[in-house]
């Protein structure tokens, strides 16, 4: 396979201008490779573009607006595929096309540093079989007898594309494959300032790195599986923006910080972010704002993450990246399950003296009538109470802290990340040492990050993916 980590991708879209057009679908097959064991994943999305789709692009692709009228815009979804698509080469046939969409998306969505090593399949067909007329994806499935069933749909066309690879390995010398993607594989090209040597320096390895610029400025932080690919990935692609540009240009240096896999590096990650405030983290420092929601007298009541109460007094739901993020997943709750918005206090008590007026939803059939007396504020808040249910941040599941323990393997040191009451107190590298840090370390705030990454871990845990052990404090 062409790297640890390959992304066959493929998207639909309303033109072919990425400046103007926008996504409509989008697909990914993620394919790892450790040794002879392959995994792949499958994701796909319809997107909401924000305009409508031209009639011939939907004879082309079958897809409507009324199709996409109900899908997430790509805003919703660019977290997820930004860590889908991280560390792994992208494949995509007349890949510029795929990428620059992306790009264009990602920037849109305020990830302006996505970048990767990125592979042209038109290129490579057109490498290998130099002979032959048409490399279109139509030309390739009918030259190796691929199922067309699902052409034309993002995830068909994905799976094409890993399909073609399979039949690659199966026809051609694996030498002439790994010489035609040695060659066509776009590379980074480092910023000046870093040195040819910078990349060599940096460890295949698990961990986190900052990228700091004049006067020790902190300009990005990142985490990856494999340090040295992530931060190659960063100066490799198509084209780039003008904050991907900019990074080049300003950044002086690259700190880097092992650690024994993914865990730590998430966890290590969200600390530093908060820690130093990198510029170019736009994303991520926005969740600076996060939160969460509790019931009181019957209304959604804002409680910044930092202000959790421990122990928790009452249920709380979240987290949520900031008040208006509560405040739009609220109303589109209210709208779903028929409640009030003046009752959630969502919408100001105007028009009767009493504050009976309907409320918006209301007018629209969409609320049950608390606003106006046709449901009581008892049967009201108990409805509200089970809409948010799903979103309740549990209670602790053990006694006191536990350790997480990722085992890099081959005789290295294991991180035991020490949680307790989904607070993160630190990594320690063996028991005795994760116990002291158990008793010695005061509760901290709570952290919404933490608190997901915790809760995604234990998670894992629970399935036997993860050790872990119990603690005494």
């Amino acid at each position: 396979m062409f790297a640890p980590r390959t992304c066959f991708v493929d998207v639909e879209t309303t033109g072919t201008d990425p400046s103007r057009d926008r996504i409509t679908e989008v697909a990914v097959v993620a394919v790892d490779q450790d040794g002879p064991a392959v995994r792949v994943t499958e994701w796909s999305s319809l997107v909401n573009p924000g305009v409508p789709i031209p009639s011939q692009i939907s004879w082309l692709t079958g897809i409507t607006d009324p199709m996409v009228r109900a899908a997430p815009p790509f805003s919703r979804l660019a977290e997820r595929l930004y860590d889908t698509l991280q560390d792994a080469v992208f494949v995509a046939h007349n890949a510029p096309f795929d990428f620059g969409f992306l790009k264009s998306e990602f920037a849109r969505a305020g990830i302006g540093s996505w970048t990767a090593r990125t592979l042209c399949t038109v290129r490579l067909s057109r490498r290998l079989f130099p002979d032959r007329g048409s490399h279109s994806l139509d030309a390739i499935v009918a030259r190796f007898g691929l199922d067309e069933s699902e052409r034309h749909r993002a995830l068909g066309d994905a799976r094409l594309l890993w399909r073609f690879t399979q039949t690659l390995y199966d026809r051609v010398p694996r030498g002439l494959i790994e010489d035609a993607v040695r060659s066509l594989l776009v590379r980074p090209g480092l910023p000046l300032a870093l040195g040819p040597d910078a990349l060599d320096r940096i460890p295949s390895a698990p961990g986190v790195y900052v990228m700091v610029g004049a006067a020790e400025h902190t300009l990005y932080i990142g985490k990856s599986v494999d340090l040295r690919s992530r931060v190659a990935a960063h100066f490799a692609g198509y084209g780039g923006n003008e904050r991907s540009l900019r990074l080049a240009r300003e950044v002086q240096r690259i700190d880097w910080e092992r650690t024994a896999g993914e865990l730590g590096a998430l966890l290590r990650e969200a600390q530093l972010i908060k820690q130093r405030l990198p510029a170019h983290n736009v994303v991520l420092r926005r969740r600076l704002a996060q939160g969460a929601l509790t019931l009181r007298d019957g209304r959604p009541r804002w409680v910044r993450a930092a202000d959790l109460p421990e122990p928790a007094q009452q249920d709380h739901y979240g987290p949520f990246g900031s008040r208006s993020a509560a405040r739009t997943a609220l109303s589109r709750m209210a709208a779903e399950q028929g409640l009030c918005l003046k009752t959630m206090g969502l919408e100001a008590r105007r028009g009767a003296r009493d504050g009976s007026s309907p409320c918006f939803n209301h007018q629209l059939h969409r609320c049950r009538g608390a606003c106006v007396g046709l449901e009581s504020r008892q049967a009201h808040a108990l409805r509200l109470s089970e809409a948010l249910a799903p979103w309740r941040i549990p209670a602790w599941p053990h006694q006191g802290a536990i350790a997480l323990i990722e085992d890099p393997g081959i005789g290295a040191v294991c991180d035991w990340h020490v949680i307790d009451r989904w607070r993160w107190l630190g990594t320690a590298h063996g028991r005795i040492e994760a116990c002291a840090l158990a008793s010695s370390v005061s509760l901290p705030s709570f952290d919404a990050d933490q608190y997901r990454i915790a809760r995604s871990a234990l998670e894992r845990a629970s399935r036997g993916e993860l050790p872990w052990v119990e603690l005494s404090r």
